[in-house]
């Protein structure tokens, strides 16, 4: 009877480890943006993973009204490697259109965040994503299931105005 209760509380505590990492609506459907897109904003390799860990902020300066979120999907277990995205957050009648406004890869180094390729907007994108990069990393980070982000989202557009970088 002990085992049966100890395994039922096993189960039990396992899933809601789980549902605490799921990522929030916001997240997961800027990332659902960043798996579908046809831009390929993420290489094969980490598309194949069963699974992304990712991390966000939201930030509350608007330009023209527009909310933007970073959001940065970690390409190894370690979390010393990813991609950054910055993305414009808008509302179109009763969607919701995620514009990927820039993108760089970095690496964390003895010397802090680097980025092997610098950003569209050289320094100035930079200094813009750097302080973002950091604060995500001292933050929680979320797990969310590739097949998942893959199923289409409702009430979700997708778009960007650049090229893969």
């Amino acid at each position: 009877m002990m085992n049966r209760f100890l395994a039922l509380f096993l189960l039990l505590a396992g899933t809601a480890m789980y549902a605490q990492n799921q990522p929030p609506a916001l997240l997961h459907d800027a990332a659902h943006c960043l798996v579908t897109d046809p831009h390929n904003w993420l290489d094969k390799q980490t598309l194949s993973a069963p699974e992304l860990n990712l991390g966000f902020l939201t930030d509350n300066k608007t330009v023209l009204g527009d909310k933007y979120l970073y959001v940065v999907v970690f390409t190894n277990p370690n979390r010393s490697h990813g991609k950054i995205f910055d993305i414009r957050l808008k509302q179109e009648d009763h969607h919701h259109v995620f514009s990927v406004e820039n993108s760089a890869t970095f690496v964390f180094s003895a010397q802090g965040v680097e980025f092997p390729t610098p950003p569209v907007g050289g320094q100035w994108a930079q200094n813009q994503l750097i302080p973002a990069i950091q604060h995500i990393e001292h933050h929680k980070f979320y797990t969310a299931e590739t097949k998942y982000l893959l199923k289409p989202a409702k009430n979700v557009l997708c778009e960007s105005n650049m090229e893969n970088k």
